[in-house]
């Protein structure tokens, strides 16, 4: 075994090696298909392909997220978007780094899309991405390219509140190629607003910025360059827009086929033709004219969801046996989850239907709770109106026997008279005087707030009203009532009649007794 140490040793290194030779290689054409892309974009694609067939399943997204830059740069963004795709599924929730790459490739290529709103969103997820790193270069970028796009779709307060933003940066924060990048838009805004004194101060102080800081970056001086002969353009200056367009075009490299090269070609066109230039605005004009057809926009906007390259990446796992036996895994994985899934939602259906005939159980209880109250006020209703009427019969009875026993009293001798008045006084002790008294106490323990509702609503009602009142809330009868009230029925009908005028309700074909009841 310790003979075979050296071999195996030896056989480790080699495989560390090959593998770090061939991610090496990948990336090496890569590189080769970067510095191409503008030159000989034939060969960069070919490079791209080899790099394909070099890289491991490792690097694989890796692989994706570099190709679709590449695409986004040259304007082929289908490719773009179909590779960042790929890119984003397999670093979906385990490089935020990496996601925020891809966001950015996404942003830019919708941007070149004219789709901004989608492009603001993935603006807005890389700005969330870099506050949350407090990385104050790319937030304030960030502030830059939102402004930006807010522009584009005429939201000038947004677009304000963002370059805002990005200037306040700067008071604590130096970087002078990104801030004549925020100035120079700034300066933009202004210009839409309306504000040209503003727009000009803000344009010709980013230039200043690059000029005092000796920046040569081809982008920035592009940028701000572009921005005032544009400016200069649309405020009829003919000397600056040319001068300004020139120096656009000091900044790219020629004859390539991409928007900057379109952008500077149409500002330079119509820097020559407000000078009155026909004729080198006219050849300008043209050349122009056959890139931006060259770009073709349009058609690779439409061919978004086409896809060229074929995914051997997955082919290579379905012939694999390791990676089959990882599937194969997964399916029983899946079907475990599956069946738990199920169990759960049998579980939770069961608690459901627990649950439900519980409150089912409860409400029916409620019900009957409520049920049962009803017929125990209507009980102490009968007992009130019984209790009423026999005490009203007895006051009656008692009223009458002491008028017989005044008239008998007068007819009684002397000695006799002072004990007949003995036994009207007791009489007149053992009953009760206040009997009404007694039927509200009661009547209010069944119905408490009916009269403070009945006053509430109807104020200046008398006594005699609040009784009767009181009396058809219980539903007696006309003749119940004037045997209570010991009148005649004729005259309940009247007292009717005069409390429905007081309760505004003559004119309505509402029951009295059933609008009494609702209070």
């Amino acid at each position: 075994m310790g003979k075979n140490i050296p071999f195996i040793l030896l056989l480790l290194l080699s495989t560390v090696f090959c593998f770090g030779q061939n991610k090496k290689e990948y990336e090496q054409y890569l590189n080769t298909a970067n510095e191409l892309k503008f030159k000989d974009w034939k060969k960069a694609e070919a490079n791209i392909q080899q790099a394909r067939k070099k890289v491991s399943d490792k690097d694989l997204g890796d692989f994706y997220m570099e190709t679709a830059k590449i695409y986004s740069d040259v304007n082929y963004f289908d490719f773009a978007l179909d590779y960042s795709n790929k890119a984003y599924h397999l670093f979906l929730d385990k490089d935020e780094e990496k996601m925020a790459k891809i966001d950015g490739v996404f942003a830019y290529t919708y941007s070149q899309l004219n789709d901004t709103k989608r492009a603001i969103v993935y603006y807005k997820k890389l700005l969330s991405f870099y506050q949350k790193q407090k990385r104050e270069t790319e937030t304030i970028k960030s502030f830059n390219n939102l402004g930006n796009a807010y522009l584009v779709v005429s939201k000038l307060d947004s677009s304000r509140y963002y370059f805002e933003k990005g200037l306040a940066a700067f008071e604590t924060y130096d970087n002078p190629v990104l801030k004549a990048f925020v100035f120079s838009n700034f300066g933009k805004l202004n210009f839409l607003e309306g504000n040209h004194t503003k727009a000009e101060d803000y344009l010709l102080e980013a230039g200043n910025i690059l000029k005092e800081s000796n920046i040569e970056d081809n982008k920035s001086n592009y940028q701000v360059n572009y921005n005032l002969a544009n400016f200069y353009i649309e405020t009829g200056n003919p000397e600056k827009a040319l001068l300004y367009a020139k120096n656009v075009g000091k900044y790219i490299v020629p004859n390539t086929v991409n928007f900057d090269n379109t952008n500077y070609l149409r500002t330079l066109y119509k820097a020559y033709q407000l000078n009155k230039d026909y004729q080198l605005s006219t050849e300008t004009f043209k050349k122009y004219d056959s890139i931006r057809e060259l770009l073709n926009v349009e058609e690779k906007a439409v061919n978004v969801e086409r896809v060229k390259i074929q995914h051997d990446y997955e082919l290579q796992k379905r012939l694999d046996k390791i990676e089959q036996d990882r599937k194969n895994m997964l399916y029983i994985v899946m079907v475990i989850i599956l069946l738990l899934v199920v169990i759960i939602s049998i579980l939770l259906l069961i608690n459901f239907r627990n649950k439900a005939e519980k409150l089912r159980l409860e409400k029916k209880l409620i019900e009957n709770r409520e049920k049962q109250l009803e017929v125990d006020n209507q009980m102490k209703e009968k007992m009130l109106v019984y209790k009423s009427m026999e005490q009203s019969k007895i006051e009656e009875i008692f009223k009458s026997l002491l008028e017989q026993v005044n008239v008998l009293k007068s007819k009684l001798k002397d000695s006799e008279i002072n004990e007949v008045s003995r036994i009207i006084n007791e009489i007149k002790l053992n009953t009760k005087q206040d009997s009404w008294g007694d039927f509200e106490y009661h009547f209010l323990n069944i119905h408490e707030s009916f009269y403070e509702n009945l006053d509430r609503r109807h104020p200046g009602l008398t006594i005699y009203d609040k009784r009767l009142a009181a009396m058809l809330k219980l539903k007696l009868s006309t003749k119940e009532i004037s045997n209570l009230l010991n009148v005649t029925p004729k005259t309940i009908e009247n007292s009717r009649t005069r409390l429905r005028k007081k309760m505004n309700l003559t004119n309505t074909k509402e029951d009295l007794a059933q609008y009494l009841n609702e209070l």
